[in-house]
């Protein structure tokens, strides 16, 4: 469980980037790679199931580290495909959590419990493992 004082932080940093640089808040968030703290993490992770970053486009930034995760060459996919993909992924409701496992790098196994495109992947020959 986490403790208060660490969800106040991220949750004080999120608030803060948001409204006084939001550009920062829209490049951390989608570079997958930065070292984050914990809190910072979850509080991101939050923001993204509520809806607090309408901007973000999961599509554009979780589904190319999904679709690596299953080894899954997206010009194997055809145009019309591809778009419905695209769309489930920005209707996910579990953005977060994907989010938070395309940072910790989890596997396609991991990934299949709560990626709505996960089927699709392995369907178009990518791998769950």
């Amino acid at each position: 469980m986490e403790r208060l004082s660490d969800y106040i932080q991220g949750e004080r940093v999120v608030r803060e980037l948001r409204y006084h640089a939001p550009e920062a808040l829209e490049a951390l968030v989608r570079d997958l790679e930065q070292p984050l703290s914990p809190p910072l993490e979850r509080a991101v992770a939050r923001s993204l199931d509520d809806g607090r970053m309408p901007d973000f486009r999961a599509s554009e930034v979780l589904m190319p580290a999904m679709m690596a995760t299953f080894a899954v060459n997206p010009a194997t996919i055809g145009e019309q495909a591809l778009a419905e993909l695209k769309a489930s992924c920005n209707r996910c409701e579990a953005v977060g959590r994907c989010w938070q496992a395309m940072r910790a790098r989890a596997d396609g196994e991991a990934c299949c419990g709560f990626c709505p495109n996960s089927e699709a992947f392995i369907s178009h020959g990518g791998q769950d493992g």
